[in-house]
């Protein structure tokens, strides 16, 4: 069932008294503030543009599941883009009750993203993002994610690599939980899909790239450019101008596996392997 604009806003007005002060703290999901949404969307975009060229496809066709969906952020970013069906998963209920208080073109599901109970195949894409890291294993999470996938895979998670290694957080703190920052490289994404997948036409790319959301949203601030296009603008500008040169040390991989069929694969060709 489609939601327009006011229907969201009269589905949380229901649940203000009940969910306010958590409604508050996510607030930066739902913001129409064009700054903070070009920087919290930008990796997402670029993981769907790049399956969405590999498979000569549209949002619009696909419904998608996110592992790891808290509160549904990214699922909210899914569904904007066009995604025709989009589910949130997650192992905490709390998260998954805000998550349908915020967004209720949204499906949730309890899930264990190391061990997801949908069948092979279900949904067209699976995405996660800044949420493998969290899990005990997170390369099984992976390949939980490569085998409910019908057509593709993203992930993104933090790059290993030299800037990791000098400057990189090794433990990671949210409340009363520390995790080990697990990070990853194309190897790492090619491998395990590569195995699982055997002689499936696949593309598989590391797209890697820097990203600090908050850093840059701060700096772009200060220079009093306000929220609107020229603030946007100014953003573009500044990953530009830091990953056009520099992105082979970035320390962010949105990782793209799109399971390709052969027969329309345009100008891709078939990696080796």
């Amino acid at each position: 069932m489609a939601h327009d604009g006011a229907d969201v806003e009269r589905h949380r007005e229901m649940y203000e008294g009940q969910y306010n002060s958590q409604l508050a703290r996510w607030s930066f999901h739902d913001t129409k503030d064009p700054l903070v949404r070009y920087v919290r969307d930008r990796r997402i975009k670029i993981g769907v543009q790049r399956v969405m060229k590999v498979s000569g496809s549209n949002p619009n066709e696909w419904d998608a599941l996110v592992i790891c969906g808290g509160v549904g952020g990214e699922g909210t970013v899914l569904a904007n883009l066009g995604f025709c069906s989009v589910t949130v998963s997650d192992f905490s209920e709390n998260a998954l009750e805000i998550c349908q208080v915020r967004d209720p073109r949204l499906k949730t599901d309890v899930v264990n993203a190391e061990a997801v109970r949908f069948p092979d195949d279900s949904f067209d894409v699976v995405l996660v993002q800044d949420g493998l890291h969290h899990l005990p294993r997170p390369m099984l999470g992976y390949t939980e994610m490569l085998r409910v996938a019908r057509r593709a895979v993203i992930v993104i998670e933090p790059h290993a690599g030299l800037v990791a290694k000098l400057i990189g957080t090794t433990w990671e703190k949210h409340d009363d939980e520390i995790n080990y920052v697990f990070r990853w490289n194309q190897l790492m994404l090619e491998e395990p899909a590569r195995s699982l997948l055997l002689d499936s036409p696949t593309d598989i790319k590391a797209i890697r790239t820097w990203d600090h959301g908050l850093t840059v949203e701060k700096l772009i601030r200060k220079l009093r450019l306000g929220s609107g296009r020229a603030a946007v603008f100014a953003a573009k500008c500044f990953y530009a101008a830091l990953n056009i040169p520099f992105s082979w040390l970035g320390n962010m991989m949105i990782g793209v596996v799109v399971k390709t069929d052969i027969g329309t694969r345009n100008d891709f060709e078939r990696p080796a392997g």
